[in-house]
């Protein structure tokens, strides 16, 4: 996958470069990655309670940052009626080059970093249908844009946008099994980096979702990593990981703040043996373990109240 990553982002095929989504295998993973989780869907009376009660437990405040390509969380969040959105900020106004926050609405922040099996890309539609428009042709069809109404689209945004965001660009489509019913191959490409070591290359195509987050973690008061080994082909994120642990346990870590001090970071894993543990904690040596708390054996109802303590 690093290969084709590669060959499509230097345009080593010239003019045989087959699509802004990636050339013709990178398409078919993709769409293949979207069909298979979509056909493991939980529908809303079937998420198991424990992904319930972790939607229960956010707060507005609460920001998740997911390398997952699945829409489970989501779904435990509309389940349980808890407002959240998929984007870094809303803005009530937008300048040349910056933005007013509109920080009036309490929701969840999710950020999906590597994109989503229910996001498509408008540009190139938009794009062809002002061709058509400007040659006196009709409107050209789309599997998922021409028929919005039968897959629930809807923007991934809504308000004003800087000129150069490419989340405006991105829709979701909120009837997912009916989409993924039928074959797309070529037809429509889901949004997403494809499992390569190079992703980095692309994350602009997911909205710059890390802008900024070098400060994560300096002002917060609680911090968790859930299910996240630093795994080699995700490299990039020891950079940013490092820095947010860092930021959280060495800058005013017994300062009170909103009459509160930090609780300690919360890793939680799922380890099979003793040796398992150890290479993981070899991963994240950066990380001060007297102001952390390792709980080995995956994500249930226990790890709940250490998270939210």
């Amino acid at each position: 996958m690093s290969h084709l990553d590669r060959e499509h982002f230097l345009g080593l095929r010239g003019g045989d470069t087959w699509s802004d989504e990636g050339n013709e295998g990178t398409i078919v993973v993709k769409t293949l990655i979207g069909h298979i989780l979509a056909n493991q869907l939980v529908t809303t009376p079937s998420i198991p309670e424990l992904y319930l009660e972790f939607a229960r437990r956010l707060q507005p405040s609460d920001y998740i940052i997911t390398f997952n390509y699945d829409i489970l969380l989501e779904r435990a969040l509309d389940a349980v009626g808890k407002p959240y959105r998929l984007f870094p900020n809303r803005y009530k106004s937008i300048g040349p080059y910056s933005g007013i926050v509109d920080d009036r609405r309490d929701e969840v922040v999710i950020l999906k970093v590597h994109g989503s099996i229910d996001w498509f890309d408008k540009k190139n539609f938009n794009r062809r249908v002002q061709e058509y428009s400007e040659q006196g042709a009709s409107s050209p069809k789309d599997l998922i844009f021409s028929n919005e109404e039968k897959f629930g689209v809807e923007p991934l945004v809504d308000g004003p946008r800087l000129e150069h965001d490419s989340l405006q660009y991105i829709h979701r489509v909120r009837h997912i099994e009916a989409l993924y019913s039928q074959p797309l191959m070529f037809l429509a490409t889901p949004r997403l980096l494809s499992p390569s070591t190079d992703k980095i290359i692309y994350s602009n195509t997911v909205g710059n979702l890390w802008e900024g987050v070098d400060s994560a973690g300096t002002h917060n008061l609680s911090m968790a990593i859930i299910g996240f080994s630093l795994p080699p082909q995700d490299e990039y994120s020891l950079q940013i990981f490092y820095s947010m642990i860092r930021n959280y346990q060495f800058i005013e870590w017994d300062t009170e703040i909103l009459g509160r001090k930090k609780s300690p970071l919360v890793l939680v894993d799922k380890f099979s043996c003793e040796a398992e543990e150890v290479a993981y904690r070899e991963r994240y040596r950066f990380v001060d373990w007297k102001k952390s708390t390792l709980l080995g054996n995956g994500f249930n109802e226990q790890t709940l109240d250490v998270i939210f303590s």
